[in-house]
């Protein structure tokens, strides 16, 4: 067999509620990323379709799989292994990931989250909160001895409007993007004001009660997710946004257990 080298192309693929974020690391590196929904009519086509167009005609030598979708996994893991001939590593509180866990079901906590624990400790040390801003708003906590310890798990920017919308017979959907003023002016403009603003106040809250757990120190902060620097503009935080801090996660955990994950 092959021996793997530091330079093969590694196949990152983060699957959430709402879709797949897919990476390609060389050297440790991320050179390419990409996106695909995660319910598709044909998902075996549009993930396989997905990873041909990440890696543009490289070869994949390995893969790691991080997911919150239990029943997409079996078709990520075939979709995989036609692009490496072996199975991805999964990402699970049963392997290395550079961190310890005291918690009391680690095998609870999601995929992503380890991966961003992982990778805010590589990247920032430790004590640290990473918030992740996808369909949910997830909140963890690393010791300052470096342990994941716990977390907050809040409804993500989007599910705000969106349930509005649901549940009221006026109230419209609405997109996030758009200028408003300090009162609105149009249901748009006040539901608008309500979700951002509103979802400002909330995360603001949520990081003054978890530093809290930090008596005499100061934690670093970190945040991901789609979701991220719209949510936190103007929130008066020293906080590192980096869109790729779980594909780093993947990136490291990968490193961390390459002998195993074949």
């Amino acid at each position: 067999m092959k021996a793997k080298t530091s330079d093969s192309p590694l196949i990152l693929v983060d699957v959430g509620n709402t879709s797949c974020t897919l990476g390609l690391a060389i050297n440790g590196q991320i050179r390419r990323t990409s996106r695909v929904p995660t319910h598709v009519a044909n998902p075996l086509r549009a993930y396989r379709d997905a990873i041909l167009q990440l890696l543009q005609n490289r070869q994949g030598a390995d893969a790691i799989l991080c997911s919150v979708v239990p029943v997409k996994n079996r078709t990520w893991i075939r979709v995989l292994r036609t692009f490496t001939g072996h199975p991805p590593l999964q990402v699970s509180p049963r392997i290395d990931l550079g961190i310890k866990i005291r918690y009391p079901r680690p095998e609870s906590i999601g995929a992503d989250r380890l991966a961003n624990a992982t990778a805010v400790v590589e990247r920032l040390g430790a004590p640290a909160i990473v918030a992740d801003f996808g369909t949910a708003l997830t909140f963890d906590v690393i010791a300052p001895d470096g342990a994941y310890v716990g977390g907050v798990i809040a409804p993500g920017l989007p599910l705000m409007t969106h349930y509005l919308a649901e549940r009221t017979a006026l109230l419209p959907q609405i997109t996030l993007k758009g200028r408003f003023g300090r009162c609105g002016r149009s249901t748009i403009e006040a539901m608008r004001i309500g979700a951002i603003v509103g979802y400002r106040g909330m995360v603001r809250e949520i990081l003054d009660h978890l530093k809290q757990s930090f008596p005499g120190s100061r934690p670093h902060l970190a945040a991901t997710g789609g979701y991220a620097t719209q949510a936190l503009k103007g929130l008066k935080r020293s906080i590192l946004i980096d869109p790729h801090l779980t594909l780093k996660g993947l990136v490291r955990i990968h490193r961390l257990n390459r002998c195993a994950s074949r």
